[in-house]
């Protein structure tokens, strides 16, 4: 019982979101992220990650693409809306090789070079406005 006590404390530890590699370094055993796993304690978003069930589809949207709730999407997060037809806009970092599909629809992927403020899952309110307004400028840019 005190393993799978673990496996819970280490999520809220990390956040909410981790990969199997920090639960195990944190003194889960593989067998109990499996059993969590099945009893839907947690659930996985992409091939070795994994969020806390009860996760907002909106931030498991942008985990499973590889990166964190950014701009409008984080906006609308903060604000308690969830659009799940719109794209997803999610930050990831430059150079990430393998990114993920939104299973929902098509996302806007925002690249960095540097580390942004906010969670792990999620970039803060004042980085989502200041995406949003640049995000804002591209779109009409190309509208010509």
């Amino acid at each position: 019982m005190i393993i799978v006590m673990l496996t819970r404390k280490a999520m809220e530890e990390f956040g909410g979101y981790a990969s199997r590699q920090e639960l195990m370094a944190w003194g889960c055993a593989p067998e109990v992220i499996e059993m969590d796993l099945y009893y839907r304690k947690i659930l996985r978003v992409r091939r070795g990650h994994y969020v806390t069930s009860g996760t907002p589809p909106q931030i498991m949207r942008a985990l499973r693409v590889g990166g964190r709730l950014a701009c409008v999407s984080a906006l609308d997060f903060y604000a308690g809306r969830e659009d799940s037809d719109a794209p997803v806009h999610v930050l990831v970092p430059y150079g990430s090789s393998r990114l993920g599909v939104d299973p929902v629809g098509a996302a806007v992927i925002h690249w960095t070079r540097r580390e942004l403020e906010g969670s792990r899952t999620v970039v803060s309110e004042r980085i989502a406005r200041s995406q949003a307004e640049r995000c804002a400028r591209a779109r009409e840019l190309r509208r010509g």
